[in-house]
């Protein structure tokens, strides 16, 4: 019976996870929009998974997450469930970085050159996008970080890009905040895959091999808003975090 890494990721609306072998031979992934459902539904999916692949939870050799930015509460739904779940195993856990999750993806699913700076901007909701500039490489992890996850205004989303030298853009808040971005035309967008989670799963596999892991109690989210709570009059028009 071969090794699997468990990958779960709750930090946006998406309760996503994936089972993978180390030989890559079996593999079975789940997303699903829930909203703010993730711990009613994340640990049901997981079972699924395993019976998918015929695997048990002693099959699980490394628990790997979406380790953010992203939602406050749904980062530690993801967080406290990967440590449960290696605790249980004595397994280590992979702190992944969801946008460093999404431009892996996109930039293999887009067959991006080597060089190529892939920008993620994701919606965090308050009128701010999560945003991040990688750059393709040719090794393992297959990118590498050029500016670190931070916050910015849809309305400095363009000065943002050419400030960074971007050749590409993948994210929800091209979509959520598309009036006000004002993007240009030459900029190519990507839309980042449905099987995203695949992606954490595949750079826990490599925080593995470069000695990135932790044990469970050491495992984090990686919050970039200090802010992590509304006030009463916020909430009544309608803002989330």
């Amino acid at each position: 019976m071969p090794s699997f890494i468990l990958a779960i990721d709750t930090a946006h609306q998406q309760c996503s996870a994936a089972l993978l072998s180390r030989d890559g031979q079996a593999c079975a992934w789940k997303s699903e929009a829930v909203g703010n459902r993730h711990a009613e539904r994340i640990l049901a999916m997981i079972d699924e998974l395993l019976a998918e692949c015929g695997a048990s939870k002693s099959d699980v050799a490394l628990t790997a997450f979406g380790a953010g930015p992203g939602s406050f509460t749904g980062l530690r739904v993801a967080c406290g469930v990967a440590q449960g779940i290696a605790w249980a195993l004595q397994t280590q856990v992979a702190c992944i970085g969801n946008l460093e999750a999404d431009a892996s993806v996109t930039a293999k699913a887009e067959g991006l050159a080597v060089g190529t700076r892939l920008a993620v901007m994701n919606d965090a909701r308050m009128h701010e996008a999560y945003s991040a500039l990688y750059e393709v490489t040719d090794d393992a992890r297959g990118l590498k970080e050029v500016l670190p996850p931070q916050l910015v205004k849809p309305e400095d989303a363009a000065a943002w890009l050419d400030a960074a030298n971007a050749d590409a853009l993948c994210g929800s808040a091209q979509t959520v905040y598309a009036d006000e971005m004002q993007l240009p035309n030459t900029l190519p967008r990507y839309t980042v895959p449905a099987d995203m989670i695949l992606s954490v799963a595949k750079l826990g596999f490599v925080a593995e091999a470069e000695g990135r892991t932790v044990m469970p109690s050491l495992a984090s989210p990686l919050y970039v808003r200090d802010r992590v709570a509304l006030t009463m009059q916020e909430r009544a028009r309608g803002e989330r975090l």
